[in-house]
């Protein structure tokens, strides 16, 4: 099975588990359900898309771009991964840019680390400019890098947050701004009741904007009777066709 089929299947997989879990909690109702359900939806899928990023480095590609989060991406996984199959998604709930050396480490001792880097770091926590520029040093100035600017509906700090990314952007040639919160502004009805985590037109959105800001043209299935070669069998090529 190629990556992109297995990607497929992951992403079918996850949001089947997610929804029979949430119907089978009793969770699915009126829009008017309480704000505990909501959560509650909310975490089983940080926990389904957690299991699929585990399941995503049993077979690696190579990467040509890394994409490191929080919670933010880490609902958006199965979308990311769909438009953008040949990026290393490494995301986690509750991170901040102080963790962002570290995980940067370990994904470049592992090879994970692409030429580009988007980094979605900050909804969690102010920074300094400093801790900030610690991260762009560390990938160096010949790698891309995108900043993804912070959005919460009832978030205080986020201008100050999307100040320091935008400044790190103007002092750093090779970084560059995926302005969320502009987009995100216009689309309150991508956002669960904390105005800050996606629900599915939102992770939709967000995985969209990060492909596009990427430049990345929306990966295309093979056309109907388009034939792959597979390994040779007994000195001679396997066809298969798809119908």
């Amino acid at each position: 099975m190629d990556r992109k089929e297995k990607i497929k299947r992951i992403v079918i997989g996850a949001a089947v588990a997610v929804i029979s879990a949430i119907a089978a909690a009793g969770l699915i109702q009126a829009p008017s359900r309480s704000s505990d359900h909501l959560a509650e939806d909310l975490q089983k899928e940080l926990e389904v898309n957690t299991e699929i990023l585990q399941d995503q480095t049993e077979e690696e590609p190579s990467v040509k771009a890394t994409l490191i989060g929080d919670s933010v991406m880490l609902g958006a996984v199965p979308d990311l991964m769909e438009q953008m199959p040949d990026a290393k998604i490494d995301a986690k709930e509750s991170r901040q840019v102080r963790d962002g050396v570290a995980i940067l480490r370990e994904l470049e001792a592992q090879d994970l680390l692409g030429e580009t880097v988007v980094i979605e770091l900050g909804i969690n926590s102010y920074f300094t400019p400093e801790t900030g520029q610690a991260l762009i040093d560390y990938l160096g100035p010949k790698r891309e890098i995108y900043w993804v600017t912070v959005y919460g509906r009832y978030l205080q700090d986020q201008e100050r947050i999307n100040q320091v990314i935008r400044g790190l952007a103007d002092a750093n040639d090779n970084v560059s701004v995926i302005a969320w919160d502009e987009e995100a502004a216009g689309h309150e009805e991508w956002f669960y009741n904390d105005g800050i985590h996606l629900n599915g037109a939102g992770r939709l959105g967000f995985a969209t904007l990060v492909r596009e800001s990427l430049g990345w043209e929306l990966p295309q299935p093979p056309a109907e009777g388009e034939t792959l070669q597979s390994d040779p069998q007994d000195g001679a090529a396997a066809e298969e066709v798809i119908e």
